[in-house]
């Protein structure tokens, strides 16, 4: 739970990303039973109260040749990077940045960060800040219609990002625009209203593959072209829906059919966006999956939940290009949840080569007297089964991030006598190798501002450029007291002095 507990320094535990119930990693006892029964029966009083869902996707291409091409620089959390970075002239690093939080009236939702070598930029208050990484200072920000209420995990080529966001200032207007912003030029490229989403209140699904931009919500779906802002498609009455999306490589789609909320029947699909979504491959989910997160689009891996009484991942199942189930990975006690909520596109605990998936073990004791530790196991793809391992050393633990290469690159989380450390751990025997060393920080300053944990992520970690990244996906009310909490920081850059 990290170096100061789950509830952190003030001993105030932190809400999840967004309300899902059973976020897997947060605990929480009778709330979130609660939390859970509340958001069933809603979901049920949707169900029943719509008699049927939207899809007008043409889906009937099933083994159709797959011409839909994606150019993403960054795909879906676990999917593969090619290429390295140049190797860092030094790996004494320090913090570059740092953005202070905003004030709020209520919990908020601040979802989204991107990194280039250029710039970086994080979603905040009804706006776009983006920091310049020549000069470490943040730039003008870009001016947003209202609060942004999901946020794509990748971007086009040309640095587009994906945003949905609410149609005016209120806290209370709905979710209903679609927007691409280019993070590096700081302009609004689209901005469009989504169909059937005039009440939508809390719509989190973005994802981006190539020139198109898609999100789902509870009553429909849509797709856009990027920059015209033409519409792919869009929701309309059927026995189906598309649950959410996710990009990188390809576009997939979660697709739901059926009106028992029990037994749903879901398929992944791969869609071409040139042809209005037409499903060119399917995988059909065995019976018995409850909830389906994508954690990685290239290879496909899923992270599925069996259980009607929660959302959490129970386990992961790797698909290949023959739409056959290659493994299933039970996580068991031994395995951290790769996914913290529920959400189609939401896995960050995780990374994804060609051939093996690399999950994080859960901290347990070690040799020393005090302290925990864990491994990175890379498994693998087609069999499931443990290739090799990484250790974390003793009083340490680490995070998958993603792939670079070949290799896989970890955060190694910083402890009481020492900072973070970037590694690049060589697939086989698990070599690594420290890209970035970070200086020791205090409670609430440097990495230690974050609370991050190696038992659940709420949002993605980034590395790029030989640049660490660290960000909140939420923001907290501040106490009447006038106490400000030591986690005050929304966003931050380390690098190489």
């Amino acid at each position: 739970p990290g170096p100061y507990g789950p509830y952190g320094a003030t001993g105030q535990q932190q809400p999840p990303m967004y309300p899902a119930p059973g976020a897997p990693g947060g605990g929480g006892g009778k709330n979130n039973k609660m939390i859970a029964i509340v958001a069933a029966a809603v979901a049920a009083v949707l169900v029943a109260g719509a008699g049927v869902f939207f899809l007008t996707r043409d889906d009937d291409g099933d083994d159709k040749k797959d011409e839909s091409k994606g150019n993403n620089s960054q795909g879906s959390q676990g999917s593969q990077r090619g290429g390295a970075d140049p190797k860092p002239t030094s790996t004494k690093g320090d913090e570059l940045f740092s953005i202070d939080d905003p004030e709020v009236k209520d919990y908020t939702k601040v979802p989204g960060a991107w990194a280039t070598d250029k710039v970086f930029a994080k979603t905040g208050l009804k706006e776009l800040l983006v920091v310049d990484l020549k000069t470490n200072q943040q730039k003008k920000p870009v001016k947003l219609r209202g609060e942004v209420c999901g946020a794509s995990n990748g971007m086009t080529k040309r640095h587009e990002v994906g945003l949905v966001v609410r149609e005016t200032v209120s806290s209370k207007a709905s979710c209903n625009h679609m927007v691409v912003v280019n993070i590096e030029t700081g302009k609004i490229v689209m901005d469009e209203k989504m169909p059937n989403a005039e009440r939508e209140s809390s719509n989190e699904n973005v994802a981006i593959s190539g020139d198109t931009v898609a999100s789902a919500w509870t009553g429909g779906s849509a797709a856009y072209d990027i920059p015209s802002g033409k519409e792919l498609w869009s929701a309309k009455p059927s026995n189906c829906r598309d649950e959410g999306y996710a990009g990188g490589k390809h576009l997939y789609a979660v697709t739901r059919c059926g009106t028992d909320y029990d037994k749903p029947q879901y398929t992944v699909q791969r869609l071409d966006p040139k042809n209005k979504g037409k499903a060119t491959w399917k995988f059909k989910v065995p019976k018995g999956v409850k909830s389906i997160n994508i954690a990685s689009t290239d290879p496909l891996v899923l992270a599925v939940g069996t259980s009607s009484r929660s959302s959490s991942v129970s386990d992961l199942m790797t698909v290949g290009e023959d739409k056959a189930l290659k493994a299933r990975i039970p996580l068991d006690k031994k395995y951290v949840s790769p996914c913290y909520y529920q959400g189609v596109d939401s896995c960050y605990n995780i990374a994804v080569g060609p051939d093996t998936v690399y999950l994080a073990t859960k901290e347990h004791s070690g040799q020393a007297d005090y302290g925990r530790t864990n491994e990175i196991m890379a498994l693998d793809f087609n069999s499931g089964n443990a290739k090799w391992k990484a250790e974390a050393g003793e009083k340490r633990s680490f995070i998958p991030l993603r792939m670079q290469g070949t290799n896989l690159i970890a955060y190694k989380l910083p402890d009481y006598q020492g900072g973070g450390e970037v590694v690049s751990i060589e697939p086989g025997k698990g070599k690594q190798t420290r890209l970035l060393q970070l200086p020791a920080s205090r409670q609430g300053s440097g990495e230690q501002a974050f609370n991050i944990s190696s038992s659940s992520l709420r949002m993605p970690l980034l590395w790029e450029h030989n640049r660490l990244f660290l960000h909140k996906a939420n923001l907290l009310k501040k106490r009447d007291s006038g106490y400000t909490s030591p986690f005050s920081k929304l966003a931050a850059g380390f690098g190489a002095e």
